[in-house]
This record gives structure tokens, sequence and C-alpha cells, in this order.
């Protein structure tokens, strides 16, 4: 990097984007990705809030990463929101530095994730005395049901657990940055969570003897001193609810694959409850206050009371609307049970606080941060049920929600949540000393990009936003051809079977090669199962039978392997060149009529208005991330099949069209074999 100079050279992304393209071997200038990159630049230096639609190929990374690397030799900051931690680690730890390398510019950047992400080094150093004693001699770790997400004892029984948590400790001692990313095989959830800490557990860095060795300390240092800042949405979402108090001062904001930001804020800004958080919170508070067991017994009951509650509701809804959506007053016997546990929570936070006063514990002491820690726990599940037992206002909605366990969750979140974004984040107010409010510094400069975005998304964020829709630097006439077959509409009994005997076909045609993407696994396994007995011998994988990462690796590897998935894979996955020839999706991806945001969203616009200005737009960019999957450099052809009629027969299927990318398109098969052949696989 260089010096001063660069800083007065001010260099446009043009003259950037010649350098990398002349840094790479078969470097190529694609005109879509410079008018990208002129108009994030424009944006940047108007202040006018921007939203780009650029399909694959275009490089949407480097073209709004380089009007923010010209922009920081003029002091400016850029945040970059991104819609899984797997995209910032690869902004972070591939394209980013690559820029650097590059690039004449001096430009810092850093990631930044939230702190469960990072080693706690108060929880560390505590899970060590648990286990070691004070004096070295061994303790046993404590690993049940309740187990302490702060990093207290954990419960006896489980030696494997114990010897996760031990090589944690082992890592904990020769890791620089502290960061769960580092690790190569990612721990249970459970030894994670005995030594890291969420936001709501902190004690602070002002009062922790470990704040200048914390690791998540660290990393905001560094974001602090970084010109580009590459965090995620759950953590924006946070920076939101906290006032705009944890991510460094920044007057530009790139939000990456803007399409998903919508529904990530609306997850992230909701408040949920279940009976575990009320056995944790038992817990927490029983290791610390061992002599007031009864507390713990009452948080017990509480909780088994509201999973009952729960039960029973979630049972009557469904029932009667078809979803756990609950439209009026709490059910009784819920509203009740949510009262008892905000009883039985302000009891055990009483004793916490109590017990604490009494001890006399030391400032910023190993026995302080753990009263600390667990009077923080008990104030966030307070905080939620008061949320949870209040009216309910226009625009939010409130609904029982079943988890993976069987147990279910009540929840709330708001479905519009563009006021909010726009008070809280985009228009920030300072409230002056009467309590009025008054206008205070602006928000930043908003670019959302996305390869499927719809004109609208900025609306419903709260912006008011230019639209560009970059064109797509592939031939996808030339290169890609659209199937969709005459088989059964999707409500026959006679379509799973019809499904089975399409897929079979595509992957003998092509020698496996194949991504098949299904709305259900309940589809998903029943295709794989009739696929693989018809095909013998032929790598079928299959998601559910390994980690995702696994999956995936394994696709990539074996060229004649196929990969059926289900939602995950929808997006992120890339595998350029013949490894995938063909995308196969069993039916148009409409959202779930029973979801309770959906049917509240749709109940906002009205029964008559609600499919074509919820489900389809919802539908169309949906199924355009996953026929994305199949063309990824300007040299790669395939097939799309999509097994679903209503693609080529339904009234709606224009709108739905039109967000795929414009390929040839038949209902022959004959036609598909032609293309197929055409392809040469060997």
């Amino acid at each position: 990097m260089s010096g001063p100079s660069a800083l007065a050279a001010r260099p446009t992304p043009s003259e950037l984007l010649d350098r990398v393209v002349a840094s790479l071997p078969a470097g190529e200038d694609r005109p879509q990705q410079r008018e990208m990159a002129d108009a994030v630049m424009a944006a940047f230096e108007s202040g006018t809030h921007l939203s780009v639609q650029g399909p694959t190929g275009v490089g949407k990374s480097v073209a709004y990463l380089l009007p923010a690397v010209a922009r920081a030799a003029a002091g400016h900051r850029t945040v970059v929101v991104t819609s899984s931690k797997a995209l910032q680690d690869q902004l972070g730890g591939a394209d980013l530095p690559f820029l650097a390398e590059v690039l004449d510019v001096p430009v810092r950047h850093a990631v930044l994730k939230g702190r469960a992400n990072y080693l706690c080094q108060a929880a560390v150093a505590e899970t060590r005395v648990q286990l070691l004693g004070p004096g070295g001699e061994q303790h046993s770790l404590d690993l049940g049901e309740g187990l302490e997400p702060s990093g207290g004892p954990v419960a006896d029984g489980d030696p494997a657990l114990r010897k996760e948590i031990e090589s944690l400790l082992d890592w904990a001692e020769e890791t620089a940055t502290g960061e769960l990313a580092e690790l190569s095989d990612p721990p249970s959830d459970a030894a994670w969570s005995a030594l890291s800490v969420g936001p709501g557990e902190c004690v602070g860095a002002s009062r922790c003897s470990h704040a200048e060795e914390c690791f998540s300390e660290q990393a905001r240092e560094r974001a602090g001193r970084a010109d580009i800042v590459v965090v995620n949405a759950h953590l924006y979402a946070a920076h939101v609810q906290a006032g705009g108090q944890l991510l460094p001062e920044h007057d530009q904001l790139v939000i990456d694959e803007a399409h998903e930001f919508e529904d990530a804020m609306v997850g992230a800004l909701g408040v949920s409850m279940t009976g575990w958080r009320l056995r944790n919170l038992a817990g927490v508070h029983d290791r610390c206050v061992a002599d007031a067991p009864t507390v713990g017994m009452v948080l017990g009951a509480s909780a088994d009371a509201l999973d009952d509650a729960l039960d029973a509701a979630y049972r009557a809804a469904t029932a009667d609307r078809g979803s756990g959506r609950l439209t009026g007053e709490l059910p009784d016997e819920v509203a009740e049970a949510l009262t008892q546990a905000d009883l039985a929570v302000d009891r055990a936070t009483s004793s916490l606080r109590e017990v604490s006063k009494a001890a006399g514990h030391a400032p910023a002491s190993t026995a302080a941060h753990r009263f600390e820690r667990a009077i923080r726990t008990a104030d966030a599940v307070a905080d939620s049920l008061h949320a949870l037992r209040g009216d309910l206002h226009p625009g939010q909605v409130r609904w029982i929600a079943e988890g993976r366990t069987g147990r279910h969750s009540l929840q709330l979140t708001r479905i519009d949540i563009g006021p909010t974004l726009r008070a809280m984040a985009w228009e920030r107010r300072d409230p002056d000393d009467d309590g009025d409010e008054e206008e205070g510094a602006p928000g930043p400069t908003v670019v959302l990009c996305s390869a499927t975005l719809d004109p609208g998304t900025a609306w419903r964020l709260g912006l008011d936003a230019k639209y560009l829709a970059v064109d797509s630097p592939f031939d996808f006439r030339r290169n890609g051809l659209l199937y969709v077959p005459r088989l059964p509409r999707p409500s026959s009994q006679e379509w799973p079977d019809a499904v089975a005997d399409e897929l079979v076909h595509v992957l003998e045609r092509c020698g496996g090669r194949t991504l098949a993407l299904f709305t259900s696994h309940r589809m998903l396994r029943r295709s794989v199962e009739a696929v693989r007995e018809r095909l013998g011998d032929m790598v079928v994988l299959a998601q559910g039978d390994a980690p995702n990462r696994v999956l995936q690796q394994r696709f990539l590897d074996d060229e004649h392997a196929s990969l059926f998935a289900t939602a995950s894979f929808w997006t992120g996955i890339s595998s350029p060149g013949t490894t995938c020839s063909a995308v196969v999706v069993d039916k148009i991806p409409f959202p779930v009529p029973s979801d309770p945001i959906v049917e509240a969203r749709c109940d906002a616009v009205g029964d008559e208005r609600a499919f074509m200005e919820v489900s389809v737009p919802a539908a169309g960019v949906q199924l355009a991330q996953g026929v994305g999957r199949l063309i990824r450099t300007a040299t790669d052809r395939g097939v799309v099949a999509v097994l679903d009629p209503r693609l080529a027969e339904a009234r709606y299927r224009a709108r739905i069209l039109d967000r795929l990318p414009r390929m040839r398109r038949t209902r022959d098969r004959a036609d598909l074999d032609a293309f197929i052949d055409s392809l040469d696989l060997t």
C-alpha cells in the first residue's frame, strides 16, 4: 500500500477496476460491473439511496467494494451487511484481502460478529476453575439441561461434552481471534455456549477484569480503526435495537443479498419465549444461590406450565386457523402461564440481587461476573415476558411456533419494519432536554444489492431509493434451457411419482451432475429414496445425511454426484463448470400460507390482492435464486427443469418468469435431451 500521495489522488472506481482486471490472469472487463460501480459511487457522493439488481456474474461484491475503497481515501467509512456469516468470511477472508493486495490504495478492513461468536475470557477463566480448581485439583463438570450460556458449571454425566470443553480450553490458549469460524470442526452448541456470552449477558468492558484480553472487544477495536467493516444482518439488527451503539460511526451502508434482509430483520427484531429459557434461568440461579432451591423449583414449575399452555393453545389455533397465529388477546391459559412466569422471574432476580449484595463480591471478580451475568439473563427473560404479555399493536404479529424438539415457543414481531428502520437507522434523531425530538445526524447512505431484488424492497425497508437493474453478462439464451414438462399439478396424487420419473431421466442423461432443490423435506426424502432405488450405484447426496458443508464439498469434488437439498441450498452454493449441469426444482416455491408472518402480510393487503402481491413475488425471488445456481461463469451451460406445470399454465406465470434469466423454454423432453447432448458431457 502507498502513502499520503494515494490519499490525495482519490482514485475513481473505474481506475481501481482497471487495476483489478489487469491483475487477473483471465481478467474480464464487464460493462455491467462498471455500470454498477459507477452507480454506487454516485449514490455515495450524492447521499442518495440506491437499490441494485445485479444478476450472477456481474461481480457485485467488487462493484460495491471499489467505491467504498475509493471513498475511504476521503475519510468515509462503509459498513457492509451480509445475509450470512459465511458471506462475511468470504468478503473478509478473500475478497477484501485480494483487493488490498492488488490496489495501490491504503484501506483497512475488519469483520465484526456478535459477542456469541467469540470466546469469553471471563467464562474461560471461570470454567478453568470449575475444571481444575484454584489449586489445580480436578472438579466435576455439571452438564445437564440447565447449561449456563455464561460459562458456569455445566452437569455431571456427559464425558464427551467435558472432553469437548477441555479441547476448547486448550484452543483458547493458542487462538489469536477467539472466533468460532476459526475452528475447522465446529463444536456443539452446548460446549460453545459454556465458553461464550451473548450481548445481554456481557457485563461490559468497563466492569470486566478480562476486558484487555477480550476477543470481542478486540474485534470491535479493529472495526473502529477500519475503513470497511463487514457485519451480518443479525448484528446490524442488534445495532439498531441498541440505538446505533454497537457499530462504529459510518456514513455509507451496503446491504448485500438484500432480498433476505427484510425477513432477517423481522426475525432479529422479534421476541421469543420458551419453557427452556425459564429452566435455563432456574439453573443459572441455583448455581449462584445454592441455598435457595425453591426459587429454581418455582421457575421449573412455571416452565412446565408454559410448555403445557403453549402446546394446548397451538393445537387449538392450528385446528381453527391452520396456523399458530394469535390474532386477538392471548388465550387464558397462556396469559396465566406468562403471569406466573413473570412472578417467578421477578423472585429469581430479587434473590440474585440480595445474595450478591450480601456477599460483597470484589468488583470485577469471578463471583461478581457470575452474579451479574445471571441477573442480566433474568432481566432479558423479564423483558421478553413483558413484551409478550402486552397488547398487540397494529403491524405486530404474535404466534406460537413449533420447535424442532416438539416443544413450542411464543413469538412476537413486526411485519412492517419500514417505519422502525426509518426512525431508528435511516433517519436518526436525538431527543432534546425537554423530551421532544429534534433532527439529529442523518443516517447513512444505503445501497441495496442482490441478484434477485424486487423494485419494492427498498420501500418496504423504509427507503426512498433509486432502482437500477443491471443486465446479465451471460448469454442465457445460448447457454441455458428452461424445461417445464407436462406433469400433473402438485396437488395430484400422481405428481410425486412423475417427479421421480423426471429426476431419474435428468440424472441418467447428465451422468449425475444435478442439483435438485425441493420445497419440503418430505418431498426430498421421498424423491431421494425413489431415485436411489432406481439408479443403483449413482452417487445421490441428500441434505440431512451429513453436515451441509460436507455435502457441498462432496458435490463439488465428484463431478458425477448429484445433490438433493431444501431451503439452505437455494442460495449460496456455487458450482461452476460441468459439476452442476442441471438444476431441478420440484415446484414453484410459494411461501407457506399458514406461516403466521405470511398470513399477517396477506391480511394487511386484503384477500383479493394477497396472492399476487405477497405470494407470487416471494415465489419469483426464491425461484430465481434456485435457478441462479446453474450458470456461474460465461462458459457454463446447462438445463433448469421446474417440475411444476403451473409455471407454464397458470395466469400468474408471467410475473414469475419475468424474474428468471432469459433462457430458451420448452415443455418437450426431446428438446431437453437434444440440449443435454449438446453439452458434450463425457
